[in-house]
């Protein structure tokens, strides 16, 4: 599993769970429109062990659908074939990835609020704009995903082995001449 991305981006909040010994982004999820602290609380029961599992959940989601939108992105140059050699890449790389992975965690925030099985003003009435406020984080996500996966260079990365790695020459330049 990707160790190097849990607890990477967090909750502001002093009431979920903290490790100092984690590298941490400083981005937080509640930084992005329209997610709180008491969002989180709401699509729970309002106790904090539950706004804790609840994050746990949505973290763990966001981080093997990241994976796999990693491993498509990268692949749309190079062929990898093993995920390991991703995962690996994607920790090398955290800081240049954190961004895409901040905007798809809350994504996932806005996902859990409109599949919610509560009820309450964020689940209900609020749900077109959760859905919008999706859809909007996964397009920011997507553009950062690829911003961040052009930058990285896989030649000089320690995680692939030159028998590993080939690219596909997808990536071309072409001049138009005035």
């Amino acid at each position: 599993m990707i160790d190097c991305l849990y607890n990477y981006i967090g909750l502001s909040s002093k009431t979920f769970i903290e490790t100092p010994e984690v590298e941490s982004s400083g981005l937080f999820v509640d930084a992005l429109p329209d997610i709180s602290l008491n969002l989180i609380s709401k699509l729970t029961e309002s106790d904090e062990d539950d706004s804790q599992e609840l994050w746990a959940t949505i973290e763990k989601r966001s981080i093997l659908k990241f994976r796999t939108f990693f491993i498509n992105a990268i692949n749309q140059c190079y062929k990898i074939n093993k995920v390991d050699i991703c995962e690996c890449i994607i920790c090398e790389n955290v800081a240049l990835l954190s961004t895409s992975l901040w905007y798809l965690m809350g994504a996932e925030v806005m996902f859990e609020r409109y599949s919610s099985s509560r009820l309450n003003k964020y689940t209900t009435i609020d749900k077109p704009k959760a859905k919008e406020l999706r859809d909007e984080y996964m397009d920011i996500f997507n553009r950062e995903l690829a911003v961040a996966v052009a930058g990285i260079d896989i030649q000089e990365s320690i995680c692939t082995p030159d028998e590993g790695v080939a690219c596909n020459n997808l990536i071309s330049t072409h001049y138009t001449i005035m």
